[in-house]
């Protein structure tokens, strides 16, 4: 059975993927080291999420998805930063409002949903950045650097293999075309599921919203993690927000495990920097083997690089952490269970 299942992942694996993104991310956090801006630490985060977005297929798919996430994240969180600076009601008016317009895009297809979720937690977390309340929005100046440097290190600098070509070589004009007709037979094709794509854009609209103003009445540290379990989880089903959330738990718990245990060693920038290197790749090479092997690697990537300016790898801040991914799961569960679940059980 070990055996089956090391085949299988060594299989699925694309090592190279995350060699690069890991090189993408560590380059800036040694650059903000070497300058003594922590702050960098976003260039590494907008990297890193960038390097997620990504579409695998064609050179064309894997720009139009990198620069897309780019300006939707930074744009959206230009947005969120600004009205939570406002107050807590408008922040909150603003993720469910965002939330839900990248919830629509799952209609298009899980690669638009993909870029648009991944957007979307973007903003969860920058929402509760220090300067939110502040106003000051000039690390998103390195965030979206940090995106670019990606997209630049995969589209030009470092190019792995050959993207699948073209099919039938078409003109560029031709090619936007056909992208253009695709998209709107599809959205015919979903014209009858538009009611169920509603329902559930609203209910992780909802439930988003629902677990951002849960930890801001609490006052929990490290709230954005219940946020972003919710945006992980929630899938249009229970059937599937179910396993989820088990496979979030499982895999948060091992990479919780595994930031205390390197936080214990690496004390200084320079050596988180260094740690996250071999936890970036084995996020991005694993993530076709399984979830909960993904979380298990992307949780302590993201603690890691997120704590890279003020490191807090302790205890109490880890059992924090896992306490918010539970809520978020609890949160998403909930509402898959309470809105709209009748309709799906009709269509079943």
């Amino acid at each position: 059975m070990v055996k089956k299942l090391i085949t299988t992942a060594a299989a699925k694996a694309n090592l190279m993927e995350g060699v690069r993104a890991a090189t993408a991310c560590v380059l800036l956090l040694l650059v903000g080291c070497a300058l003594n801006v922590p702050d960098f630490s976003w260039a590494a985060i907008g990297a890193f999420w960038t390097s997620l977005a990504t579409a695998p297929n064609t050179a064309r798919s894997r720009l139009a998805s990198m620069l897309a996430f780019a300006a939707l994240s930074t744009a959206g969180g230009a947005l969120v930063t600004y009205t939570a600076a406002l107050s807590p009601t408008a922040g909150a008016l603003a993720i469910l409002i965002f939330v839900t317009l990248a919830g629509l895009t799952r209609v298009w297809g899980e690669r638009p949903y993909q870029v648009a979720i991944l957007a979307a937690t973007a903003c969860v977390v920058m929402i509760d950045h220090p300067s939110a309340a502040a106003g000051d929005m000039a690390y998103l100046g390195l965030y979206l650097f940090g995106c670019l440097f990606a997209t630049a290190l995969s589209m030009v600098l470092w190019q792995i293999r050959p993207f699948a070509p073209d099919h039938h070589h078409t003109h560029w004009r031709q090619a936007a075309v056909q992208t253009v007709r695709a998209a709107l037979a599809q959205l015919r094709e979903h014209t009858s599921l538009s009611s169920d794509g509603m329902h559930f854009a609203l209910r992780l609209g909802i439930a988003t919203t629902a677990a951002y103003l849960t930890v801001h009445i609490l006052a929990l540290p490290c709230g954005y993690w219940a946020t972003m379990a919710v945006l992980l989880i929630l899938q249009p089903s229970a059937a599937g927000t179910l396993p989820r959330s088990v496979e979030r738990a499982i895999g948060t718990v091992i990479g919780t495990l595994i930031a205390v245990a390197i936080g214990a060693l690496a004390l200084t920038p320079l050596q988180i920097a260094l740690a996250v290197f071999p936890l970036i790749g084995l996020t991005m090479a694993l993530r076709p083997v399984g979830y909960s092997v993904f979380v298990a690697f992307l949780t302590p990537s993201f603690v890691l690089v997120a704590d890279y300016a003020m490191p807090a790898i302790e205890y109490n801040y880890a059992l924090a952490r896992l306490e918010n991914n539970l809520l978020g799961s609890a949160i998403a569960i909930a509402a898959t269970l309470v809105l709209w679940p009748l309709t799906e059980r009709l269509r079943k």
